[in-house]
Order: C-alpha cells, then structure tokens, then sequence
C-alpha cells in the first residue's frame, strides 16, 4: 500500500510544514513564557501579503495555535485572520477543524468570550446559525454600555456566503429580524459607536442583495464612513472601529470617486492616530488578498477609478506613528496604480527604505514588512532588489532588537541564505535575539532538506556578498541512487536542531571534503536515529492532511514549561561556508530557550548509508 504522504499535495505540504512548525515553537519557553513575542510573529505575519493558498496552508497552524493560547490580545489577531475567499476544498476540513477550536475555547473573562463570538461569526457564516447570532445580538442590548457595543461589534462580521442564494423558508424569515434588528439600533441609536455598528452589519445584508429597498449600499457605505469620522477616539472606539471595519467590503465594481476621498480625509494629519490606523487597515485589507498571485501582481479589490498610491507617497513623507505605518505596510498599489504613477511608486519605495533605518524598532519593523510586500508585488526595479538584498543582509547583521529579528526571519529570499549574518546573531546576548537567529538557521536547514526550491540552486550570502552554488539536495552512497526505501517515508530531513555559532562552523567546515570541481557538495548524510520522532510527526502531520483528515494532537500537547524529551541529534546536514546550500523560509523553529548545548561534541564522524 502506498504511503499516502507521498501524493499530499503542495498545500498539504506546506499546511503541514506550518503546523509542525508552531507545534515547534509550543515547545520553546521563550515562545510560551513571553505572550509578546507570539503576538508580534503572528501579527507581522498577518500583515505580509500572501497568495490564497498560503493563507490557507496556515489554518491547521492556527487551529493549533488557539488551542493552546491563553493571552487576550493574540487570540485577537487569530479572530481577526482573513480567509481567503472561496476557500480552496482541500482547506475545507481545515477551516472546520478551526472552527470546532473556537467553540471549545475556554473562555473566562467577557473579553475573551466577545473575541471568541468574533472569530466564530467571522468563520462560521452559515444560515443555520443565524438565529444564534441573533440571539446573542439581543442579548448584548442588556450589557453594561461598553461591554455591549463590544459584543455588538463582534456580531456584524457576519455576510452570506460567496454564491449563496437569497434566504427563502425558515432561513428567510430569520435573516428578515436580522435586519429588522440592526436597522431598529440604527434609528434609535444611543451613541455614534452603535450608529456605526449598525451599518456596517446592514451594508452586508445590501452588497448581497438581501436587504430589502429602501438602504442602498452605496448610502450605507456612506454613513459608516461619517459614523467613524464622528466617531470619539477612546480606547474602546479603538477595538470597535478594528472590529467593525475589519469585515467593510470593498464595494461593487464601480464605486463612486467621493467613497474613495472620503476614505482618505480619515487619513490626514489632524485626524487622531487610532481612526488613521483602522482605515489605512481597511484599505489594506481590500487590496491584500488580491495583490499577490505567484509572484505577481494580481488583480486587486479595489476598483477603478481611485487609485491610492500618490496619496501614500503623501502620507509617508510626514507619517511617523508606529501602528499606523504597520497598517499602511500591508497595502501593496496595484496594476493600474504602478502604470498610472510610476515616479510616486518609486518614491514609496524611496520611504520604506528610509524607513527601514529609522531609529525606532517598530518604525523599522513596518518598513521592513513594507518592502517585503513591495517586493513580492513584483514592483521592485532590479536596482531596488538588489538594494532589498543588500539592505537584508546588513539588517540582520547589525539589528539589537528581537521583534525586527522576528520580522526579518519570516522574509524569505528565494535561493538567498545570509548565514555568517544570521550566526553572528547566535552570540546575542538576549535570549529572544538568539532565538530569532536559530529560527532562521532552523529554517534553512529544513527547506534544505525537503527541497522546497524548485530551482534546486541556492545562494549563501558571506558578509556583504552573494556567492552562487548548486547544490543536490539528496546524494546517495557513491555508486548507488537513493530509493525510496531510503528516503521515501521521511523526505523531510530533521527538523528539531540545536544551533550554536561554533556547531555552525563545524557544520559548514566540514562539508567542504564533498565538494567537488563543479561546486557542488552533498549536503545528506545518514539519518541520525535521535531525529526519528520529529520526522515520524512531521510524517503523521503530512498523512493526515493529505488524507483529508485533522491530525491528532503532539504527544506533549497541553504540558506547559516541561523540557522537550526528544534528544539532540548527533549529526547535521552539512554545507560548506561559501558554497554550501542556502534557503530561507519564514516558518522556523528552534531549540529551548536558554538551553545549554551538551558538553560533548554533536558532530561525530559521518556514517553513510550502507
């Protein structure tokens, strides 16, 4: 019988690859211990641009990663995570199995329960489970004023489906006191939070046609934008406004010039940070899911004839606030934008870059994430990549601050690999810097073993330089091809991997007796036997998926601050320091927090297939 991991397709393969690696990550106390640095890898992560499919192959990572969260504001961004729309069959079960985590979510505190109710409505948008929705929505009008617009919020990212037909028999009747009810709070609404809240749950009933005449989605559109202008800009404003404007659809495909402006005037200088943060979000997030599509720029939400792009060229010459720069990071200009201004363009880019060296670290983690999005658009001149390239490797080499380290390590230049950069990080002295640095390393060992490039050529960056090799990904024994007896069940190669800068060195030296006229090395050797229970999970994961199934939980799922039981491998994959095999992934992992190597030396000689 065939091994069913074999034929998992590319989306398997990566959602597999995603999972394993936050399963990783559950293991390491830097990662459990400190709720900021998971919130700042999946928030930088959100806001990377990403094809459909690799938003995706991160849900059953997600699914894992609620399960075991007990912070507030990182179970925030899982609710807030965009799914990409249709949602490709495969990911289906996937999207369930996320949904089932939230329902079992044990949440405590009435914060935790509205980002719960939040996530659920957002993933979960059913006809069944309208009338519960509703229930809740009534429910939420006996709540203390703040603890009601919250819930309230958390209601109205609920739309019908993609392609769902109007409601008719029981179904009809209760989306008729859905909108009953939202048009009722949005004639006798008791402040302008609730106004808004109202709008923007009637203007999705009005773009799929299911609300009856009388409010049209161009007026509602309309009176959410006003509802925000009018908005107060307190802390609880703050959460409804990202609540809220989180699900605003991007309109029908000719939309007026005035929606767009007005859009834009919440943007300016004199309008307080937290509305110019939530709408540059908005925008964002319209353009987000259609700009990238392999490797280019795809066709974007939002419609002609607006185009946005000299207004960023604008804003970015004054814009200094932190979070707001992070939400203008995630909006890419689009096809029409990049031919009609191509001088604005390039001064965006011009900013970023700047950006990029700014003295503040949030500054600097915006702007990388910024041009990371640029690049992947497909809008970078060959000049600016190879600054991009450059720029990379000295950030790394010279960054103190572990969330910009945390956002360079989920960059991803294909073939490029900075090495010396990213092991000069391992002698950090802050424990969350080092551990940046062995993800990076941990990253490219991985994507070196399982050959995800399908080049099959890489690229070590030395120092300021970028020195060219080829390098095989599997190499048998002399005389001899590699079968899949030897390498067919596990093609993955290990994936838990304990990194010091002097291991490194060892690993690269000597891989350099492989080497050949040609340049190329054999960078595979033996499978140590202690690498077996990472690689038999990272199997089990692989299976699972591509039979259609959720896979069952790690064996250690649950235990909190316990030591990882599995050994240290005893041998590495090998490369030498200027032409061994590069590779960069951002989904990385490494060893424990704080953990000493072993006192003996963890590379003894290599022992070859026999």
């Amino acid at each position: 019988m065939s091994d069913p991991s074999l034929s998992a397709s590319p989306l398997a393969r990566q959602a597999a690859r995603n999972l394993r690696t936050v399963e990783w990550l559950s293991e390491n106390n830097t990662w459990r211990s400190d709720s900021s640095y998971r919130w700042n890898f999946w928030r930088t992560r959100q806001m990377m641009a990403r094809t459909p499919d690799e938003a995706a192959a991160w849900l059953p990572a997600l699914a894992f990663a609620v399960s075991c969260e007990k912070d507030a504001d990182v179970l925030d961004e899982f609710a807030r995570w965009p799914l990409p729309e249709p949602l490709p069959p495969e990911a289906i079960p996937w999207r369930d199995r996320l949904i089932q985590v939230w329902e079992q979510y044990p949440a405590d505190t009435t914060w935790e329960k509205t980002i719960r109710l939040f996530a659920l409505v957002r993933l979960d948008r059913r006809l069944e489970r309208l009338p519960e929705w509703l229930a809740e929505a009534y429910q939420a009008l006996d709540r203390k004023p703040e603890n009601r617009r919250l819930r309230l919020a958390a209601l109205v990212g609920w739309r019908p489906r993609p392609g769902d037909l109007p409601a008719h028999g029981d179904s009809r009747e209760a989306v008729l006191q859905w909108g009953q009810f939202w048009e009722e709070l949005l004639r006798n609404y008791s402040s302008e939070s609730d106004a808004l809240i109202a709008a923007v749950a009637l203007l999705h009933l009005a773009e799929a046609g299911w609300l009856p005449a009388g409010l049209s989605p161009e007026r509602l559109r309309e009176e959410v934008r006003r509802r925000v202008q009018q908005c107060e800009t307190t802390y609880l404003d703050w959460l409804l406004f990202h609540m809220a404007l989180a699900s605003v659809p991007a309109g029908s495909p000719s939309p007026e010039q005035q929606d767009i402006t007005g859009w834009l005037e919440l943007t300016r200088k004199d309008v307080d940070w937290k509305k110019r943060e939530a709408v540059w979000d908005m925008l964002a997030a319209w353009q987000r899911e259609g700009v990238v599509e392999r490797g280019g720029i795809g066709r974007g939400r939002l419609p002609e004839p607006p185009l946005l792009l000299p207004d960023l060229a604008r804003t970015l010459e004054w814009e200094r606030d932190r979070c707001v720069l992070l939400a203008m990071a995630g909006y890419v200009p689009k096809a029409a934008e990049v031919r009609a201004h191509p001088k604005e363009l390039r001064a965006v880019v011009a900013h970023w870059e700047a950006l990029s060296r700014n003295d503040h670290w949030r500054i600097r983690q915006a702007a990388w994430v910024a041009r990371w999005n640029l690049r992947r658009a497909g809008v970078l001149t060959a000049e600016e990549q190879t600054r991009f390239g450059a720029d990379y490797v000295d950030a790394i080499r010279s960054e103190k601050d572990w969330n910009v380290l945390l956002t360079l390590v989920q960059i991803r230049l294909p073939g490029l690999f900075p090495l010396k950069a990213w092991t000069r990080q391992l002698s950090n002295q802050k424990n969350e810097c080092r551990q940046a640095a062995r993800l990076a390393i941990h990253g490219w060992l991985v994507d070196m073993a399982s050959g995800s490039e399908a080049s099959g050529e890489w690229r070590v960056a030395s120092g300021s330089s970028l020195l060219a090799t080829r390098c095989p990904l599997v190499r048998a024994v002399p005389g001899t091809a590699p079968t899949t007896r030897q390498y067919g069940q596990f093609p993955e190669l290990p994936l838990r991997l304990a990194i010091t800068r002097r291991q490194m060195r060892q690993v690269l030296r000597r891989a350099g007796q492989e080497s050949t006229d040609a340049g190329t090395v054999a960078p595979f050797v033996n499978l140590p036997p202690e690498m077996l229970p990472d690689l038999r999970r990272l199997h089990e994961i692989k299976t699972a998926l591509a039979a259609g199934q959720m896979p069952p939980p790690p064996p250690d799922a649950g235990m909190e601050n316990q030591p990882m039981s599995r050994a240290v491998p005893a041998r590495l994959p090998e490369a030498h320091p200027r032409t061994g095999p590069p590779g960069i992934t951002d989904r990385t992992a490494g060893r424990t927090a704080g953990s000493e190597p072993p006192a003996r030396h963890l590379f003894p000689e290599v022992i070859r297939h026999e």
